[in-house]
């Protein structure tokens, strides 16, 4: 009898800030260079404005605009997301390079609990180590074992929880545990937390 194939997940690889992140690409309609937006008036300050590609609007997002994060890189990029449904608004989000495809075994990666509800998990859906410098050099999409920390994000939970405007309040927090979450322990979040 043949033992069970692995599953593997297809992950698009990204930096933000100084972190390394993987988006299952099932929710990834494509990327493309970052480039100048038409600001929308009202708008809040994380979607800086929208973009046109082939004739469709795309509202981009900008986290920095939302929590601190550290240099931004040289090579942005919006990744553009695949809309719930055909009328629904199309969103991007500004991110500082993106490196290609992962196929990841599933054994390789410590996915959290989500049965319960009542716990947010900040848009993640698990962690892996591997090595981004190998991965870049080698022909193909293969996994490759390192030390690098990659977080796997809940891309649909993301976008959906920055557009509802009742998730307002949490916002800022669950990013900030997402992509710095250094920042949580310094004495500049502890004052800008009290005001």
């Amino acid at each position: 009898m043949p033992a069970d194939k692995e599953i593997i997940h297809r992950l698009l690889l990204f930096a933000l800030g100084e972190g390394l992140y993987g988006a299952q690409v099932s929710y990834i309609r494509e990327i493309v260079q970052d480039q100048v937006k038409i600001p929308l008036p009202g708008a809040p300050d994380f979607i800086p404005g929208i973009i046109h590609i082939r004739e469709e609007v795309v509202k981009v997002i900008d986290i920095r605009k939302i929590i601190p994060l550290a240099k931004e890189g040289l090579k942005k990029k919006i990744i553009v997301f695949v809309p719930e449904n055909q009328s629904a608004t199309r969103f991007g989000m500004l991110v500082d390079d993106v490196y290609g495809i992962m196929e990841v075994p599933d054994s390789v990666v410590n996915l959290l609990d989500r049965s319960d509800t009542k716990i947010q998990n900040n848009f993640m859906l698990g962690f892996l180590k591997c090595s981004l410098d190998t991965f870049l050099h080698q022909n193909g999409r293969q996994y490759a074992a390192g030390n690098d920390d990659l977080v796997w994000i809940d891309f649909e939970d993301l976008i959906r929880t920055i557009t509802d405007d009742g998730q307002s309040d949490t916002i800022t927090f669950r990013l900030t545990a997402l992509f710095n979450p250094e920042y949580l322990l310094s004495d500049e979040y502890r004052k800008n937390a009290k005001k």
